[in-house]
């Protein structure tokens, strides 16, 4: 149920479709709210598909220690300042994909190699995967 309701939430927030991509994270920073200790940066060798909105089945069978997401359904946030230097979607694992681009690139489809960032949170940690994203 809590599934339906968010599709229904993002459907209505949401604009045209994210083109194909394959996104590929090296760099890994947590951020401790509770132990500053434990903040820090790593690396990592995190990826994933996207296809249609969709997390590919190949992603989401790779090992949890090499599949960078755990939504299977994503949907484009829609963004009041048209002149952003990022476009962002949401998954339904409640992770942000944040994909860094030219302003220009705001109100066309994107296509290429961007910067990007996807990040994941909860009460007491925030994930950042850092990388980049090929979209076709």
């Amino acid at each position: 149920m809590k599934k339906i309701a968010f599709a229904i939430l993002m459907t209505s927030i949401c604009s045209h479709a994210l083109g194909d991509m394959n996104c590929h994270f090296d760099r890994f920073h947590q951020a401790n709210h509770v132990a500053q200790d434990l903040t820090g940066y790593a690396s990592t060798d995190q990826s994933m598909e996207i296809i249609d909105l969709k997390t590919s089945d190949a992603t989401l069978k790779l090992d949890g220690t090499k599949r960078a997401t755990n939504s299977s359904e994503w949907f484009k946030v829609e963004q009041k300042n048209r002149n952003s230097y990022t476009t962002t979607y949401a998954g339904d694992f409640g992770e942000l994909l944040v994909i860094d681009h030219h302003p220009d690139e705001s109100n066309k489809a994107l296509k290429g190699w961007y910067k990007a960032a996807l990040i994941s949170s909860d009460v007491v940690t925030t994930h950042t995967r850092l990388g980049k994203c090929l979209i076709k």
